[in-house]
């Protein structure tokens, strides 16, 4: 049996690795197909980086056209690639939810593949997405082991000082988010993480700015394991401004100050979910906040941050996993087990 995964985005990189690496351990061989997708992410534009995890896993590659002469498993994210998957007669086709997207995709696909992954059965039902195809084995991108240690020197880290991770909003929303809070952290001693996004990304006189006044900036440094989660193994808390980082947030034991100004109409329509995962930010170790009043000092500040140091949410976060997501830490065997019967 061979594991096939159609490959559009290093982005999902996050999620194939894991499974290659539980197929090897199986005797398994695994197949990326690759196609461009013109996007900061595109395979194409980042060979190099694709070639050297190939190299790494003996995972072989080939052209995505290929795929429709596939046998095994194919997997794929999302609706990636179904123009082409859908032609294939023999394989078992699954896919692999990529944060939220399956909340407006998943039915342009659940009549073609076999199987969905999806977070959990709790996720499922609340966005009234339940089916006989959906598999609740857990999300395989957290099966990465991640090293404090490696990242720690791998990303230049300043051991001796808390850290937050600032995730940069999208350039939509920057007027309502208040950036300034960087400086109330700078004043406090915080070695403070800007991580943006290829398709977010900062004008280079800002990087200049933050760079000076002491603070790291990186975007995609690396597509697995993927720069975000590598942070959240070492940052004490994160900032963020309702995004699906949540979720990375909860898996990672993360505490966050989450800026809730995500707007409700996007791209012309109104969401009826104007914040995705909005029930992950429902516990105590997220503060959520509209914006911050002409009174917010770094003082204010302070008493925020001594509250995150001093406080333990490990049962917070048990909480919310069991609820939302999965405690466990063993998906992709949970998700090959369940294939290959």
């Amino acid at each position: 049996m061979t594991l096939n995964f159609f490959l559009r985005e290093m982005t999902h990189l996050r999620y194939f690795v894991p499974i290659v690496m539980e197929g090897n351990s199986r005797g398994l061989q695994s197949i990326f197909y690759v196609t461009p997708s013109n996007k900061y992410n595109c395979p194409i534009l980042h060979r190099l980086s694709l070639e050297k995890v190939c190299n790494e896993l003996n995972i072989i590659m080939k052209d995505a056209n290929d795929i429709v002469g596939a046998n095994g498993i194919i997997f794929t994210s999302e609706e990636s690639g179904i123009e082409f998957i859908k032609k294939n007669t023999t394989a078992k086709k699954v896919t692999l939810c990529y944060q939220t997207d399956y909340t407006l995709s998943y039915r342009n696909y659940v009549d073609i593949v076999d199987h969905i992954v999806m977070p959990s059965e709790s996720v499922a039902r609340f966005y009234g997405l339940t089916s006989d195809k959906n598999l609740y084995t857990g999300i395989p991108k957290y099966d990465t082991d991640i090293k404090k240690d490696f990242v720690m020197k791998r990303y230049s880290l300043d051991p001796h000082k808390n850290k937050v991770l600032f995730m940069w909003p999208k350039s939509r929303d920057l007027h309502k988010m208040p950036i300034d809070i960087i400086k109330n952290f700078n004043e406090l001693g915080w070695q403070v993480i800007v991580k943006t996004r290829g398709k977010d990304s900062l004008h280079p006189k800002t990087i200049e700015d933050l760079i000076e006044s002491g603070n790291k900036c990186f975007s995609d440094a690396s597509w697995y394991p993927h720069t975000t989660q590598e942070l959240l193994e070492v940052c004490d808390l994160v900032v963020n401004s309702g995004s699906t980082t949540i979720e990375e947030c909860v898996m990672h034991e993360v505490p966050l100050i989450n800026f809730d100004i995500k707007p409700a109409t996007r791209h012309g329509r109104t969401n009826k979910h104007r914040v995705t995962y909005s029930f992950l930010y429902d516990y105590d170790f997220c503060v959520n906040l509209k914006g911050l009043d002409s009174s917010f000092s770094t003082a204010k500040l302070n008493a925020m941050l001594q509250h995150f140091l001093r406080t333990d949410f490990t049962e917070s976060f048990k909480k919310c996993k069991q609820e939302w997501l999965y405690d466990h830490k063993n998906s992709c065997k949970n998700l090959l087990d369940v294939l290959t019967s």
